[in-house]
């Protein structure tokens, strides 16, 4: 399976030679690991470099970018795509949206500032990310002196200190970005969100006394868009129209049905379709459902529909 890593570095390269090798070095670790890369865009520095070797080995790059800094300084045109954004906050929440692990480069104090917002929302629980840094030449040797000292005066617990990752070498960091890998507890779903009249599309399996959103794990090297048109054909015997699929949101809750721990990521779509929908293999009910229904569905359900609702979706 394709995985993305979003990196953050500056648009300089700074004057270490080598930060600049164990730049290179990582990329390469990364890319043979199957990752592509998200990053935020430029063109010159280190931004430059990474998005030059990622794109040299024919991955998938995408540059997320403030339309105030294309107009300051010259944004990558070969880039796999380019998504504008409107500033700095919603740059960040695309990053979060696109990407699996996140790593900090040596770099200033945009570097430094994004690397701590991922932190910071993992540490507090709104996502379940890695956060790794690349400790060149112990570059971060201030930063952990202070995250230690936060333990110390009891301002921050030892086991959130240790979400942040320091490496001193791209092995080290390739190494603990494939122990998180083998260890994370995480169910990856696609599904379908279908709605109308202030309700939205949900399914009961035979056997199962909670209504879902359909759709369900993606088989081996499938992309989001084939196993949301192979799951929906199979549970509902509909096909959906793949180039009408819309991205929705990606929501994450604890596993209906599984030992405490174990998350459920639910990547949604919407979508045209052609034919008509019914039951289909596992599936013994369709039912269209309201916000009333909350308490009929699945935890990570639970949140699709809060989501609905603040838009205005469902009533």
């Amino acid at each position: 399976m394709r995985k993305s890593v979003c990196i953050f570095c500056g648009a300089n390269t700074g004057n270490s030679e080598e930060i600049v090798k164990q730049t290179k070095a990582l990329c390469d670790l990364l890319i043979k690991h199957n990752f592509d890369l998200v990053y935020g865009g430029g063109k010159s520095g280190l931004m430059g470099l990474i998005a030059n070797e990622f794109l040299s080995k024919g991955r998938k790059v995408i540059g997320i970018r403030p339309g105030k800094l294309i107009a300051d300084e010259e944004a990558h045109t070969d880039l796999t795509e380019l998504i504008v954004v409107k500033d700095m906050f919603e740059r960040k929440s695309v990053m979060i949206e696109k990407s699996d692990f996140f790593i900090a480069l040596p770099g200033g104090i945009g570097t430094l500032d994004e690397i701590i917002e991922i932190y910071t929302q993992t540490k507090i629980g709104f996502i379940n990310k890695p956060s790794l840094v690349l400790n060149t030449n112990n570059f971060y040797e201030g930063l952990e002196t202070l995250l230690k000292r936060m333990v110390d005066n009891s301002f921050l617990k030892e086991e959130d200190r240790k979400k942040l990752f320091l490496a001193e070498n791209p092995e080290a960091l390739m190494h603990e970005i494939i122990r998180q890998e083998k260890s994370t507890n995480e169910i990856d779903k696609i599904a379908f969100i279908e709605t109308k009249n202030g309700q939205v599309l949900g399914t009961k399996s035979k056997g199962k006394k909670k209504y879902y959103i359909p759709g369900g794990k993606r088989e081996k090297n499938e992309s989001d868009e084939e196993t949301l048109a192979r799951e929906i054909f199979e549970e509902l015997s509909v096909d959906i129209i793949q180039p009408t699929i819309q991205y929705v949101g990606t929501f994450k809750a604890q596993a209906d049905g599984k030992q405490d721990g174990v998350i459920v990521k639910m990547t949604c779509y919407g979508a045209e379709y052609r034919g008509e929908l019914k039951e289909n293999n596992e599936i013994e009910e369709i039912r269209w459902l309201n916000y009333a229904d909350i308490d009929l569905v699945a935890e990570v359900d639970k949140k699709i529909f809060r989501f609905l609702k603040d838009k205005g979706d469902l009533v």
